[in-house]
């Protein structure tokens, strides 16, 4: 029986990537986190096309990553976090009438 590798399902194509000499190269929740970022440019919602998958892949490699966060800017990122959570945790409500 020969695989349609234009109309693959997610199990079907996981298990189509792991069979390589490679190995294990992606999961099931890996390539549903990808689905659901390419939307439909990879496939029909329940469905995948290798080809476009491979293809989106490429694309996705080649854009720019954001660059990476200075110390400064990683410590007012988590000073900010930490100023919300400790605001969040101090609003109990109205203190009931006794």
């Amino acid at each position: 029986m020969a695989i349609d590798t234009r109309n693959l399902k997610p199990s079907e194509l996981v298990r189509l990537l792991n069979s390589t000499p490679l190995g294990a190269v992606t999961s099931a929740a890996r390539l549903s986190r990808q689905m659901n970022e390419a939307g439909y440019r990879i496939g029909d919602g329940r469905h995948v096309d290798l080809v476009r998958y491979v293809a989106w892949l490429a694309h996705r490699r080649r854009l720019p990553r954001p660059a990476p966060l200075t110390y400064d800017e990683k410590k007012a990122k988590q000073a900010e976090r930490n100023r919300r959570e400790t605001a969040a945790a101090q609003d109990i409500g109205p203190l009931p009438d006794v």
